[in-house]
Order: C-alpha cells, then sequence, then structure tokens
C-alpha cells in the first residue's frame, strides 16, 4: 500500500477507509477529533484526551454510551498492532461525528455515532527545534469568535487552514489572533508565555482549543514551583515577558526564537518543561 491507502482505518470497529457519504462529519463538520501521541503503546496524554473528547460530546450533544473510551483504546491498540508501531512512536486520530442521517442542517432524531480511529508515521521534525527554538509568522486570517464552542476540538478547522496557507517555509508555526487583535494560539499550537515564576496562556474563552498539553503543563506547574494563568495578550505586550514557546500533544513544547523577524528571548523555563516532558510524557529531549 502507498500513499493514505497505508494508514489503517477502523471505522465503527471494521477495517476500512470508506465512509457513509451522508456522515454528518463530511457533510457539516458535525463532530470531535482528537490527535494522540502513542509511544511504544502507551498513550501518555490519553485521559486528557478523554476529557477533551467526552467535554465535546456533551457540547455538540453526540450521544455516545459508557464504553466509548474502551472502545476507543481498543481500537488504538489495533491499528497501531496492523500499522507494525507498537514499538515506535505513532499518532492515533480518533475522530467521533454525529453519524449518517438527516437532509439539512436539523439534527436528525435518532442517529448513531461514527467512531474513527487512523494510525499515521509520528511527524519528523528538525533536532533543533526544541533547543534552539523556532520562528513563527502572525497570520492575517483572524479565528472566529464562539464562546459555545471555544476550547473543544470539532471538526470545523477552516480557521486553522486558512491562516496555515499563510505561513511561510521559513516559519515552523502561524501565529493567529481573534477579532479583537489579542493572541489566541497557533495554528496547531497553544502559546505559551514565561514571567517571573509564572506561565501565562492566552485566554480560550472566546476562541482557539484547549489543548491537551497546555492543561498538562498548568496542572503541574506547582511541580516546577510555578504558577499558570490565563490572560488577555496584545502582540505589543510580548516584549514584557521573559519567552514565548508554542506546545501541543504532539511536538511537545519549541521555544519562539523569532516572531515576524523581531529576535525573542528563549526562557530557562521552556528547558524545565521539556524535562518535566520527558519525565512523565515519554518525550526525549536533549536538555
Amino acid at each position: 500500500m502507498t500513499g493514505l491507502s497505508a494508514f489503517p482505518v477502523l471505522i465503527n470497529g471494521c477495517l476500512k477507509q470508506s465512509i457513509d457519504i451522508f456522515d454528518r462529519g463530511f457533510m457539516y463538520g458535525d463532530g470531535l477529533f482528537e490527535t494522540v501521541r502513542v509511544v511504544k503503546g502507551i498513550a501518555p496524554l490519553w485521559e486528557y484526551h478523554c476529557k477533551r473528547l467526552i467535554k465535546g460530546c456533551e457540547k455538540l450533544k453526540i450521544e455516545t454510551d459508557d464504553k466509548l473510551i474502551e472502545r476507543l483504546w481498543s481500537g488504538l491498540n489495533r491499528v497501531i498492532e496492523i500499522a507494525g508501531t507498537k514499538s515506535d512512536t505513532c499518532i492515533v486520530k480518533l475522530i467521533i461525528s454525529r453519524g449518517a442521517g438527516g437532509r439539512g442542517y436539523q439534527v436528525p432524531e435518532q442517529s448513531t455515532a461514527t467512531e474513527v480511529v487512523i494510525c499515521y508515521p509520528a511527524p519528523s521534525y528538525s533536532s533543533t527545534h526544541p533547543s534552539e527554538g523556532v520562528n513563527v509568522t502572525t497570520c492575517r486570517y483572524r479565528l472566529s469568535e464562539n464562546s459555545y464552542l471555544a476550547g473543544i476540538k470539532h471538526l470545523n478547522r477552516l480557521d486553522q487552514v486558512l491562516a496555515s496557507s499563510e505561513v511561510p517555509k521559513s516559519s515552523s508555526e502561524g501565529i493567529m489572533l481573534d477579532q479583537r487583535g489579542r493572541l489566541i494560539e497557533g495554528t496547531k499550537s497553544n502559546i505559551l508565555f514565561f514571567g517571573d515564576g509564572e506561565i501565562v496562556s492566552p485566554a480560550t474563552d472566546l476562541c482557539g482549543v484547549d489543548g491537551v498539553a497546555r492543561d498538562f503543563v498548568f496542572l503541574n506547574a506547582q511541580e516546577l514551583g510555578l504558577s499558570a494563568r490565563f490572560e488577555r495578550v496584545l502582540p505589543s505586550a510580548i516584549h514584557q515577558f521573559e519567552g514565548m514557546a508554542v506546545t501541543n500533544s504532539v511536538l511537545g513544547i519549541w521555544p519562539v526564537r523569532q516572531m515576524d523577524g523581531a529576535l525573542l528571548p528563549i526562557s530557562p523555563l521552556v528547558y524545565d518543561i521539556q524535562r518535566l516532558f520527558n519525565e512523565k510524557l515519554m518525550f526525549e529531549y536533549k536538555v
């Protein structure tokens, strides 16, 4: 098998690569997804992914049962075994849609959720990104605001698709603003700023995704002797911080060394977090 067909896919527990054309995930983006990093059969942030997924199902009113997480975990193990990546690092994508049914936006009275599990190879990043930092570019395209959907990882990702098309090859990430011009997140990551003994992340209560890696950092900040808080951050305020980083469950955490051509300091707190990721999330940073 070559190309996308080489990736094992389970749809409702069956090994296949086609989905009902009337599935509402395809028709309307009516669903959710999680991108799970798996290391030697272990998903270090599994509980965080499950919590966000369940929250998303409740928000979208997608009916599931108490066996959902058990089925997804079983599916995860099955696809990595088929892919032959059980002893390596890989990425497993979980997708939950409302399922097939109904013409138009009205939610059908009865529907059965579609559960998709896909295994991908782990992406290959430059070995210098974690230590030397990355360049980022602010995108002109701005995030849509919807406080009800903010935080969850729903299938409607056109904001990120359009913003990503602006990011030059010289940058590793695009930085997205809200409609008021405030910093929110990267196209595929959350943003962290560092001050005197604290971590600050842009608030994502109006738009953006509550990343599981950021949740992990916030919940473990005290272990590093740090406090953590959310704040509304304008681009003009970046110079007030001692450094900036981007983080997600796949890449871990990278310091930002340059934003829109302006050099930024790299906070040593980034390397403290990398050590924590090594210890608890099975990363292999050289710190």
